[in-house]
């Protein structure tokens, strides 16, 4: 379990941690890829990578009719290869890279094997996003603070003392309700607002939220 720091530094009454993660559908992915070419003289390369990206943004425009799309300036780099221990200059590599905003997650496959047959050459990130985040976002920071008054009253109730007013909330990042387990692994911790366990879909997105609340004692 990862360690909740004391951030309350003269408590009064009670302090309590509350947790919730809730997992949501993705309605908006974001796909980077470049199109890439490799000439001898930097003219030549300029050129072969402008005529591929023209290839892939007619096929977004008129055969995907993909219209959210950004593009990058052209980038050159000297490109070498090691051979034998050594690094030989064997070129000069143009670059442009694209993003593109989809709306539709069931056109993934076609696009992605359209800007390929098109001159794209280098896939990068394939994000999956959600429109409603900040709805969510305030869904559960609204469980979160339920889950620490919750147990706030649990306490309480065994001490045999009753909860008082709120006197402190103070956000705590999501970001440790994740534990690190070395060698790239991490899993989340779990978490104090109640969910009947199941099976997890790779593809959904985790919103979190944590907060640390003080309650006094009642009267």
């Amino acid at each position: 379990m990862p360690v909740i720091p004391q951030s309350i530094e003269h408590p009064f009454g009670i302090t309590v941690f509350g947790s919730a993660v809730m997992r949501v559908e993705p309605d908006i992915a974001s796909l980077r890829f470049s199109v890439s070419r490799l000439a001898q003289q930097p003219k030549e390369a300029f050129d072969e990578v402008r005529k591929g990206a023209q290839s892939v943004q007619a096929f977004l425009a008129q055969t995907a009719s993909v219209n959210d799309v950004g593009t990058s300036r052209v980038t050159l780099a000297q490109t070498s290869q090691f051979s034998n221990g050594e690094s030989r200059f064997i070129g000069y590599t143009a670059t442009v890279a694209f993003e593109i905003l989809l709306r539709d997650l069931d056109r993934r496959e076609e696009l992605l094997s359209g800007v390929i047959d098109a001159g794209a050459n280098q896939l990068g990130a394939f994000n999956l996003q959600t429109s409603q985040l900040k709805a969510h976002r305030a869904e559960v920071r609204r469980r979160a603070v339920q889950a620490a008054q919750e147990k706030a009253q649990n306490y309480c109730a065994a001490a045999s003392v009753t909860l008082g007013l709120v006197i402190h909330i103070e956000d705590v990042s999501p970001d440790m309700l994740s534990v690190n387990l070395g060698h790239g692994g991490s899993r989340e911790t779990p978490v104090d607002d109640e969910a009947t366990p199941s099976a997890i879909d790779p593809e959904s997105i985790a919103v979190s939220a944590a907060v640390m609340m003080a309650f006094e004692f009642g009267h």
